[in-house]
């Protein structure tokens, strides 16, 4: 456990202020939503992803989508990948998002980006015809599915992560 020696005073509601820095490195924005889980005297705040709760459906999702499509499938919450299908699994799985997708998926809208490359990650891009459509649930953009090929971008692709994404939001707002 890293410390950062920061010590805080909980007020008489029994409210604590999360510094500032510390919210910026996690990725913490205003509103957003912490599980609070207790181990012995700890008390440990972790970010909660309501997609990240869908991991098991996520993966089928992935496999299902990648044995369809013989492409690579990624799900993301708006802080990392969950699910990834494909050669680029190993690579991507578990990793913070760029900004860059975080700006697509906030967009709110289905981006296509014909042989462009993107970044991935703060460290890493691909290069390719790139499919990202947001998951909106209860009026809240929660993450993206993302598809990437070196083939033409389809009717039939698009159809299927607009209804990947219907679904998993849906569920979500279920």
């Amino acid at each position: 456990m890293k410390l950062a020696g920061i010590v805080r005073r909980i007020d008489e509601l029994g409210r604590i202020v999360i510094p500032k820095e510390i919210r910026k490195t996690l990725h913490i924005k205003n509103g957003e939503n912490l599980e609070i889980f207790i181990d012995d005297d700890k008390i440990i705040l972790k970010k909660y992803s309501e997609l990240g709760n869908l991991k098991e459906l996520s993966d089928t999702i992935t496999k299902s989508l990648n044995q369809i499509l013989k492409e690579n499938v990624l799900i993301t919450d708006t802080d990392k990948f969950i699910s990834i299908e494909g050669n680029l699994k190993n690579k991507y799985l578990k990793k913070e998002i760029s900004e860059n997708i975080l700006k697509y998926i906030n967009e709110r809208k289905l981006i296509i980006l014909k042989k462009q490359p993107l970044n991935f990650t703060k460290d890493s891009k691909e290069m390719g015809n790139i499919v990202i459509s947001p998951i909106i649930a209860n009026g809240d953009t929660l993450g993206s599915v993302i598809i990437i090929t070196n083939q033409e971008i389809t009717s039939k692709i698009v159809d299927i992560i607009n209804l990947t994404t219907t679904i998993l939001a849906k569920h979500l707002e279920s």
